[in-house]
């Protein structure tokens, strides 16, 4: 027998592990799961590691930004790599360029400007108002072998920046934008860019995706075909095209292709768009799009990956009761282990391409035997329509929820199950006719074959328009020349029951969606702001803390308007908050009293007294002033630390005369009242 899965040994455990896996796989031990290769996300409803929508339509400011590429259809920004202005003629420009697809990109369907859709002319010139007045111009470089391979060549940046930006500064093999910015009148200036020149994102046709049977690449959202791109591509997949079972990933790919009935008419069984970090585990990436086709994959009898689209197809082997040494029958899930009910997010066309959430898919069945849970919640990231992510939710809980459970001891038979993904059971006497199980894992320790099953659904894979739920409302177009971006101070406390003092800061804020309510702290006098710790509130509101803060200092604290990860960007009017005083005990010791004071004009004061020596004493201070003036003309002399039931301090008094005063603080520098002490004229 051909040596089985060696290649993913080494996939998933590196070069120096696989060696050892590899070696007890042909030594003979061979124990194959079908989710060995890459799990099913039934059996976790956690999702894959990997980047998320939101956070890559947002522009970046990093040198170890990570590498994005692009498949399908996707929203993205990307990372700024030139930032800078130039005078072009009589105008002062901005231009900025955005690194946005590693292995480049097709095409750009829609630009977007501080996450709102802008038309823009056959040369690039925004259309769409308030941004017409800016003379803004978007454009972009594909960054593909085949066309605009060296994303970083502009002319126009070459002209502007010479010497600067040059023929050397390449890029090549990744898809860039770039964005140009004229400065306007100051009458316009907070219209067109209030707080700033606008966020750049685009909706992109991703890289075009290779294809093993055709050896050719093409952009694509079949899910299957983007599979075998993020797989076996020449430059970037990890695996050989020998190493996949190419008439399976064909087939997949048909089935996902296939059109089924949906609201308003027809729509492909599977489509998908997924966007991932070059640094990303390749089976996280090739897990997100099986998902996004209700697909699984295991190893065939050949040591190839094979792979399925969800769509039911009978078992083409049968387990007769003759054939089985052992059995464990049972019920399909433990009771404390039942969803009744998932609830997908994914990415949603009507909200401008931004995750959501869709209808909550629910087990009937389930839900009548068990009764109702609580839905979780599962991530179908590159998924883009409703009824496809309420599809596969339907189809999980299927495999979440079987109705029966077994494992099996076979023999030789037993061998026959390699590479099979289901088998039926035939067994009449525990009402078993021909019944569909799922091969959940297999495995052979040289004498016996072990399977586990779980009962398979067939009518899970079935779809109709009606079960397709309600598409999320189109997100609404607002009027950015009458925006209002503003924030409220509304709570302001300082803490000092929890360690350290600090401040916690709450708030309102108004703005439009992307953007997030932000403080800033810093001790008065110092030139640098530091940005708050942020916690949960509601929405359209803030809340945040600083860190532990010096007692008895005196911070500085303002609020502003940012857009969500980019802190530093200040769309608002600033709100400052000054002289706020961090006292960590309020509480003022009691006043010193006198117990005796000696003196005269140009000799020496002598005074002893008692301190409160209690929690809140920490020192006292002698302070002196004009004779027969008040406290409030008083100037401090000397502290003492002293801790004893009666304390004495001296000072020499002018030949003028002087009046003198005791005053106690606590640890935060809280006075007590003033004791006199006498006056010497």
């Amino acid at each position: 027998m051909p040596q089985v899965g060696a290649w993913v040994a080494t996939a998933l455990l590196g070069s120096a592990a696989a060696a050892g896996a590899a070696g007890a796989m042909v030594a003979g031990l061979v124990n194959l799961a079908v989710s060995a290769v890459i799990s099913m996300a039934v059996a976790k409803i956690n999702a894959p590691k990997g980047p998320r929508p939101s956070e890559l339509t947002t522009e970046l400011k990093s040198s170890n930004a990570k590498r994005i590429r692009h498949l399908g259809r996707v929203r993205a920004s990307g990372t700024v790599v030139f930032y800078e202005w130039a005078d072009v003629g009589f105008t002062r420009r901005l231009f900025k360029l955005i690194a946005v697809a590693d292995g480049g990109m097709s095409n750009v369907v829609r630009w977007y400007l501080d996450g709102q859709p802008v038309n823009v002319d056959a040369d690039g010139y925004v259309t769409t108002a308030p941004w017409n007045k800016g003379n803004i111009r978007l454009r972009y470089r594909k960054g593909l072998v085949s066309d605009e391979w060296d994303g970083g060549n502009w002319a126009e940046m070459r002209s502007a920046f010479p010497g600067y930006w040059t023929t050397d500064h390449r890029l090549r093999g990744i898809g860039t934008l770039l964005a140009t910015f004229d400065d306007v009148d100051g009458e316009d200036i907070g219209e067109v860019y209030s707080g700033g020149e606008p966020e750049v994102s685009a909706l992109i046709d991703g890289a075009p995706c290779y294809w093993i049977p055709s050896d050719d690449f093409a952009h694509s959202r079949n899910p299957a075909r983007q599979l075998c791109d993020v797989l076996v591509n020449p430059t970037f997949g990890p695996l050989a095209a020998a190493d996949i079972n190419t008439g399976s990933l064909a087939s997949a790919r048909a089935v996902a292709a296939e059109e089924i009935a949906t609201a308003g008419g027809t729509r492909e069984r599977y489509q998908s768009g997924i966007s991932f970090a070059m640094s990303d585990p390749f089976k996280d990436v090739a897990q997100k799009l099986l998902d996004a086709m209700g697909g699984r994959a295991w190893i065939d009898t050949d040591g190839r990956l094979k792979v399925e689209a969800g769509a039911w197809t009978p078992p083409t082997v049968t387990i007769l009761e003759r054939h089985i040494v052992e059995m464990e029958y049972g019920a399909g899930t433990e009771r404390i282990k039942r969803v009744t009910s998932l609830q997908p997010t994914y990415v949603a066309p009507e909200v401008r391409w931004q995750e959501t959430v869709a209808d909550i898919w629910e087990d009937t069945d389930a839900i009548a035997k068990w009764g109702e849970g609580e839905p979780k919640g599962v991530d179908l990231l590159a998924v883009q329509h409703h009824g496809q992510a309420r599809h596969l939710c339907k189809q999980m809980l299927a495999r979440m929820n079987p109705a029966r459970r077994m494992t099996l001891t076979l023999r030789a038979f037993g061998l026959r199950l390699l590479g099979e993904p289901r088998v039926a059971v035939h067994i009449p006497r525990l009402g078993l006719s021909n019944t569909p199980f799922w091969v959940d894992s297999w495995g052979f320790d040289g004498t016996n074959v072990t399977v586990e099953l779980i009962e398979a659904d067939p009518a899970s894979f079935s779809w109709s328009a009606a079960q397709d739920g309600e598409p999320p409302t189109e997100a609404e177009e607002f009027d950015r020349a009458t925006l209002t971006f503003s924030t409220t101070v509304d709570s302001l406390t300082v803490v000092t029951d929890d360690g350290a003092p600090y401040l916690r800061v709450s708030g309102t804020y108004a703005a439009s969606w992307g953007y997030i309510g932000m403080i800033q702290f810093r001790r008065t006098g110092s030139s640098e702001w530091t940005d708050g710790i942020r916690e949960t509130a509601a929405s359209g509101q803030y809340r945040y803390r600083t860190p532990p803060l010096a007692d008895g200092g005196t911070y500085q604290l303002r609020s502003y308007v940012a857009p969500g990860g980019q802190t530093w960007k200040q769309k608002s009017t600033l709100v400052v908050v000054s002289d706020i005083d961090i006292v960590a005990n309020a509480t003022a010791p009691d006043a010193p009293v006198v117990i005796s004071e000696s003196g005269a004009s140009g000799g020496t004061l002598s005074v002893s007294f008692g301190p409160d020596l209690g929690a809140n004493y920490r020192r006292t201070g002698l302070y002196r002033g004009p004779v027969g003036t008040a406290f409030g003309s008083a100037s401090f002399i000397k502290w003492t630390y002293a801790t004893s039931s009666e304390v004495t301090m001296t000072d020499a008094i002018p030949g003028a005369g002087a009046r003198y005063w005791l005053q106690s603080e606590n640890q935060s520098g809280v006075p007590s009242a003033a004791a006199l002490v006498g006056n010497y004229p």
